[in-house]
């Protein structure tokens, strides 16, 4: 029953190859250095989007990555898993390092200018806006809330809508490095 509960969430996960998603990217890591996603080549990339206050959606998306990071075992060694916040004016590297230590000691926090993120949101096509100008303090900022995966080769191979279980992320990783040593692309 589970493996067919599975395949039925799997026809859930979305192929990318033809939207024209995804693409390079250079965005401040939460440890100050500049990361760029050409650079990542030879890994296989999972990434999601979000900010260190949001209250639900990212903690639980962040805790499926972890789990599927966890699950992986050693395997996650070629696994480069990313949060790319949206919030700039708050989520600082120092911020987004302490947040992402919650989660897993390998998810690296990334930030940008705000024109640099629309441009990596746009490219990903995921859309946030920041909820009353980010007038108050305690300002939300609603976003889009799927995981990507993006191939040793560099191209995005699926988005993952939120809300399925951390198993179809593990499969999606699993085939993805599975792909990536067929084809040796993967990082040694």
């Amino acid at each position: 029953m589970k493996t067919r509960l599975l395949a039925t969430w799997l026809l859930f996960v979305i192929s990318t190859a033809s939207w024209g998603l995804g693409g390079d990217f250079r965005l401040t890591a939460h440890d100050g250095t500049t990361f760029a996603l050409e650079e990542a080549r030879g890994k296989v990339v999972v990434m999601a989007f979000g900010y260190t206050y949001c209250p639900d959606v990212c903690p639980m998306m962040l805790a499926r990555i972890a789990d599927a990071l966890r699950t992986l075992g050693p395997r996650a060694e070629h696994v480069i898993p990313l949060f790319v916040s949206v919030d700039p004016g708050r989520d600082t590297p120092e911020r987004l390092g302490e947040y992402v230590r919650w989660f897993h000691p390998s998810i690296l926090g990334l930030t940008g200018s705000p024109e640099a993120l629309r441009q990596v949101a746009s490219q990903y096509r995921v859309p946030f806006s920041v909820n009353d100008g980010g007038a108050s303090p305690d300002y939300t900022v609603d976003h889009g809330s799927s995981t990507y995966v993006i191939g040793a080769d560099g191209r995005l191979m699926r988005m993952i809508p939120d809300g399925l279980p951390s198993e179809v992320l593990v499969d999606t990783l699993d085939h993805a490095l599975t792909r990536a040593r067929s084809n040796s692309t993967l990082e040694e």
